[in-house]
């Protein structure tokens, strides 16, 4: 073996043209497979860090018969859960991972926090690095004020000094509040979400005792031996007991049992990680193949010292044996450029795309990833070596050595093998392109999709004004709660570059139940926000029927509320529904509003419908929306919308500046563009079709390469031939036509294998496309006209060549 690899490196060494391209080939393949094994390793393989990740279940409240697929949980149901289920052991909750005001000296600066049950850290299985975790007793709603903080905020904040515990944070919400640190949570841990500060659940200051209200998020731990089966059928059992005694309530039927694992990840991020391993395992195949042509045609330059070591005796699998471990060599070269082409790759990956795939940042090439390099290496140097070395040693000696063999000897079955690798490489190739094609026309349509709005010019604010005593849980003592939020609309208003400014209660929708006087209670499932009188201007939703809100549509006058066209179609069916009167479900009218237990919840009169608008995330889907005017339904984070000519920095200053006037321990906002939030919503697909569109175009180029080296080797051992059809009079252009057809014969095999095999699999795509067919004939259509012209071109370049034969030095050739 030793002498096999010295006189195996020498030989590669003395043909540095195809070594050089045959490394690099293999380095692309293998650096791209070891790039995405260690992102499917990390992200979807790699066990959650908390002890015994896999029995950790999300519960969330189910009802798909009324749009419910994964709500969260009242605060009843969950005490229910507890009192009665029996395939958990704990079963712990928080109330979202929220920002909070923490109050400093130079002002307020926002913490991402969450306020959660006593029992949270036990259920995950991770105690805190010093100090205690919460006790039972600070669940209660008169719990002690305390706080346990992230690592990460214990050093940026305390320096790592061991006296922050027992030191107090102050945080202003609806009101300034101490909180004694008692803990500090491991380096790295931040569940959920990226909390840097938990707080009791007992001090969220929320109503707890309401069934409708969905506020809770429930983690839970199985019991050992359970299953998630088990656990479902309990669940659902216990549910649907639930359902039937609440059956006036906003109750789930049933209980959606998710692994946290999958819940952390997310179905279709899994799927698309998969797809995208599978594109990439295709561009390692295809480069295999463009190698093995390679070394074929390199074993017949050798066929002479292959003829001449079997003549002397040498055996059929001494010969492989070396030419396998010159492949050996090419492979494991490969691979060591492989690893550093993946940790770029890896880099690049982790830096565009953000935030959008969970774990991704802790992703590092670990000796799973190495591990995984050198088992590709030895299978690719299988895959490019093994038949290339058995049809190289496919001889009869007796023909082999005599003189003028090489013709004879590079014959029918070699040039069927690879006739054959161009099939398969150009079948690949149509495959990924076709999946490039329709993820990108799936992405071009829904970059260019009209949601209803304009998204140009207009400037999107996150305010708080919880620092300045308002609280959506208290009762408004003014018909207009927030003063200080229409002084600041009504100077921006004033500034000559603002066309016009409006604030919502929240730019994503809120999900409920309302009913409608005099109908039965079918409970009808709209999205809802509040918005200010000039909020659909400074959208640019149309008004087709009725009034918009006006500034009478105060606190304490009659409940209005627009809906959407949607709406009006599907619960107003052939009916004016201007006129008509909603409540949001409670118990019944008259009673507690599910989110704001300061207001009953009285009948609302439709005054307008508006154009439909597109929701902003991954569905875009039209929904029923109905709309409350702001003051009779206002929030303590609104968000503020300004549409303005100003360039965006400018106009964030002066938000920023306006505000500070207003009141300075208000938290500077973070000021968005909504083409920027848009531009978030779509991250996750850009990146999927980036990274399709740049395999697939390597693919592309890899084939074009194995064609056009086929091509250029058939001419060259054609030339005596060619030489030979010229001088009996063969045209230019019959040499041509004779040199291409035979190059895009297997292309055009290999075009139809494509198609079939792109037609089978490309429905994995189904979920990942938006208003586009996984069989869209004319993806299909271009993609095999791409394919095909490339082909066509990389057979044209060696036919050309072929033509300029001088006929003379081709019948010298041999």
């Amino acid at each position: 073996m030793y002498q096999d690899l010295r006189y195996g490196a020498r030989a590669l060494l003395k043909t540095p043209g195809f070594s050089f391209i045959a490394i690099m080939t293999l380095a692309l393949g293998i650096g791209a497979n070891t790039a995405i094994f260690s992102v499917i390793n990390g992200v979807l393989l790699k066990p959650l860090p908390y002890q015994e990740p896999e029995r950790l279940v999300m519960l969330w409240e189910s009802c798909p018969n009324k749009g419910m697929n994964q709500e969260m949980v009242t605060p009843p149901d969950l005490a229910d859960w507890q009192a009665q289920q029996h395939v958990f052991e704990q079963l712990a909750s928080w109330t979202g991972d929220s920002e909070l005001n923490l109050v400093q000296s130079e002002g307020s600066e926002k913490i991402r926090a969450s306020y959660v049950s006593s029992n949270l850290f036990s259920t995950l299985g991770v105690s805190p690095l010093k100090g205690r975790a919460f006790l039972p007793e600070e669940d209660q709603k008169e719990g002690n004020r305390v706080a346990v903080i992230s690592y990460e905020f214990w050093q940026q904040r305390f320096g790592g000094n061991e006296n922050a515990l027992g030191q107090s944070i102050t945080f202003n919400t609806s009101g300034k509040r101490d909180y004694t640190i008692v803990g500090v949570m491991p380096r790295g841990f931040q569940f959920p979400g990226k909390s840097q500060v938990w707080l009791p659940a007992g001090w969220n200051g929320l109503p707890l005792d309401r069934r409708y209200g969905h506020w809770l998020t429930v983690l839970a731990r199985l019991k050992n031996g359970v299953t998630l089966a088990q656990a479902r059928a309990e669940m659902n059992a216990l549910q649907a007991r639930i359902e039937a005694q609440y059956a006036s309530y906003n109750v789930g039927l049933q209980v959606a049992v998710v692994p946290l694992l999958e819940q952390t990840v997310g179905r279709n991020l899994q799927t698309a990680l998969w797809i995208l391993w599978g594109v990439i395992a295709a561009v390692l195949l295809i480069a295999c193949a463009n190698v093995a042509n390679l070394t074929l045609a390199r074993a017949t330059a050798r066929q002479k010292e292959i003829v001449i070591r079997l003549a002397l005796g040498a055996s059929r699998w001494q010969v492989v044996r070396q030419l396998l471990t010159e492949s050996l060599l090419l492979a494991v070269a490969g691979g060591v450029l492989g690893l550093l082409l993946a940790w770029w790759g890896l880099a690049a990956l982790q830096g565009s795309s953000g935030e959008q795939v969970p774990r991704l940042q802790s992703v590092r090439l670990d000796v799973w990833a190495l591990t995984f390099t050198l088992l590709i290496a030895g299978l690719t140097s299988v895959l490019c070596g093994l038949a290339p070395a058995l049809e190289a040693t496919k001889h009869n000696l007796h023909d082999a050595l005599k003189e003028g063999s090489k013709a004879t000897t590079a014959g029918l079955h070699r040039n069927r093998l690879r006739n054959g690798l161009v099939v398969a490489e150009v079948a690949l190739s149509l495959l990924l392109l076709v999946g490039a094609g329709l993820m990108l026309n799936s992405f071009a349509r829904f970059v260019t999709l009209n949601r209803g709005f304009q998204p140009d010019h207009l400037l999107v604010a996150k305010l708080d004004f919880s620092v300045s005593g308002f609280t959506t849980w208290q009762r408004p003592t003014t018909t207009r709660p927030q003063v200080a939020l229409l002084e600041l609309m009504q100077r921006l208003q004033t500034q000559p570059s603002v066309q016009s400014v409006a604030a919502v209660s929240a730019l994503l929708h809120s999900s409920g139940i309302v009913l409608e006087q005099g109908q039965p209670p079918e409970t009808p499932h709209v999205y809802y926000k509040g918005v200010t009188p000039d909020y659909f201007r400074t959208m640019g939703i149309a008004l087709l029927q009725g009034r918009a809100f006006t500034e009478h549509d105060l606190f304490g006058a009659p409940g209005v509320v627009i809906i959407n066209e949607t709406t009006a179609k599907r619960y107003f069916p052939n009916v004016n529904p201007v006129g008509k009167w909603l409540a949001m479900e409670g118990p019944t009218p008259g009673q507690p509003h599910p989110l704001a237990p300061w207001e009953t919840t009285p009948w609302s009169e439709i005054v307008g419908v508006v154009a439909d608008t597109k929701r902003i995330n991954l569905t875009a889907d039209t929904v029923p929306e109905m709309y409350t005017s702001y003051w009779q339904w206002p929030m303590s984070s609104p968000e503020l919308l300004v549409r303005t000519n100003l360039p965006a920095a400018t106009a964030t200053a002066a938000i920023r500046n306006e505000i500070r006037a207003l009141n300075k321990n208000i938290p500077a906002p973070k000021v968005e563009t909504m083409d920027q939030l848009l531009a978030d919503v779509v991250a996750e697909p850009r990146l999927q079709t980036e990274l399709l569109t740049l395999f697939g175009l390597v693919a592309l180029l890899l084939a074009a390469i194995g064609i056009y080296s086929v091509m250029a080797y058939a001419v060259s051992q054609r030339t005596h031939e060619i030489g030979i059809r010229m001088a009996i009079g063969a045209q230019s252009s019959d040499v041509l036509r004779l040199v291409i057809g035979q190059g895009m014969k297997p292309a055009m095999i290999g075009v139809l294998l494509g198609l079939g095999g792109a037609i089978a699999l490309t429905r994995l795509l189904k979920g990942l496309l938006f208003e586009v067919s996984a069989t869209d004939p004319l993806t299909f259509a271009l993609a095999s006209a791409m394919l095909a012209s490339v082909a066509l071109l990389a057979c044209y370049l060696p036919a050309r060549r072929a033509t300029k034969v001088d006929p003379l030095v081709a019948l010298r050739h041999e």
